[in-house]
Parts: C-alpha cells; structure tokens; sequence
C-alpha cells in the first residue's frame, strides 16, 4: 500500500510541479468548466493515478480477505465470491475518486498546464515515464528509507553538538 501512496504522491507532484508557479491558495472558479475538468481527468487517468485508485481497491480487498482467512477460513470461499459480485461498486468507488483527483487537479492547474500535461502523458516520454512509474517508486521507496534513516542519525549528532555548546546535554 506504500508504494500505492507514493505513487500518488509522485504522479501528483509531476503535475503540481508544472504548474508550481500559478498554484492558488482557494479553488479557481473556473475549475467546474467541462473542458478543464476533462482535461484534467485525461491527466489522472493517462499518468496512472486513476490506475493507483484501483489498485487501493485490489489492496483493501487483498488485506480483507487475508484478515478473513485468519479469523474465518471456513467462509473464505464465500468472501470471494461476495467480493467478486460487490467489484462493481468498488469500481465505481475508485472511478468517483478519479473524479475527485479531477476536481482537485482543476482546482490547482490552469487549462493550459494541464493541456500540457496532457500531451505530456499522451507522447511517448509520458508513457514511458507512467511505465516507469512502479520500478522508479520502488528505487525512491528504498532510497527514501536510507536517505531518512542517515538524515534522521546526522540531524539527531548536530543537535546534540550544538546543545551541547548551549551547555545542555541532549
């Protein structure tokens, strides 16, 4: 699920960064235009956030019925052919979140930034970047841990330094 999160976060970053510049603090009203919102939609599907939504489902389903098989094995043949009638909704659940994410791209891009953004996941550097996408959250997923574990170890000796020459013992 981590690498799901980050996911997001990377996609959504990609995209907040093109329009880093023209970021609003409050919703701009133009951001309910059909078209924009359209746009924006074309971004969150094509860069593979739309995709993450589903796999949050496939996870959430994953954990339920792992949770299930160890607290009630006898009804796990149930549970799956209960999930498997219930994926409709569960698609729709992670279509009305692709929505969302629409609304929320709209919000913060102009219709130019994300027209670029558009062509950019429409061409073939966006898509081999979005294929990229699960090999390179992994490779920052294990660099990020390193990069906080030796950041987290170099702030905690500098602090203690400098409180020490404070004459307090940290």
């Amino acid at each position: 699920m981590l690498r799901i999160f980050a996911r997001l976060l990377f996609v959504g970053g990609l995209c907040i960064a093109a329009g880093f510049g023209h970021a609003q603090d409050a919703p701009d009203p133009d951001s309910s235009n059909p078209e924009r919102l359209k746009l924006a939609r074309l971004v969150v599907v094509d860069s593979g956030l739309a995709r993450s939504f589903h796999g949050l489902v496939a996870q959430m389903e994953e954990d339920l019925q792992n949770r299930a098989a160890a607290t009630r094995p006898e009804a796990a043949a149930d549970l799956r052919a209960t999930l498997g009638d219930l994926q409709p909704e569960f698609d729709q659940a992670a279509d009305a979140m692709t929505d969302r994410a629409a609304a929320l791209y709209a919000a913060r891009l102009s219709r130019r930034e994300l027209a670029d953004c558009a062509v950019f996941f429409a061409g073939p550097s966006g898509k081999a970047y979005v294929a990229a996408q699960p090999a390179l959250i992994g490779d920052l997923a294990g660099a990020l841990a390193e990069w906080r574990r030796q950041t987290s170890v170099a702030m905690m000796t500098r602090v203690r330094e400098k409180m020490r020459e404070k004459g307090r013992e940290f």
